[in-house]
């Protein structure tokens, strides 16, 4: 495979699941779970936003976690350099 076959091969990928509607679906679930008191927050602050992006993409890299081992070790590994 050459490095645009793979370039190629991802955006294929991200067609297929794109990621920005997975995003704006769990903000909306976020939102209404009823797990996040928002009325105290102050607007124009980045802390609940972080704190609900850092849980969307927890969520994500669950769902997308390779399940042979060999894929999660290398996956770790280019992890590393990212």
């Amino acid at each position: 495979m050459t490095k645009d076959e793979l370039k190629q091969s991802f955006a294929g990928l991200l067609q297929v699941n794109p990621p920005l509607q997975q995003i704006n679906a769990l903000l909306d679930k976020a939102i209404e779970c009823g797990a996040l008191d928002i009325t105290n927050e102050p607007a124009g602050d980045f802390r609940m936003a972080k704190i609900i992006y850092y849980a969307i993409l927890s969520k994500m890299e669950e769902e997308w976690r390779p399940f042979h081992a060999d894929n999660r070790k290398e996956a770790q590994n280019l992890r590393l350099f990212l």
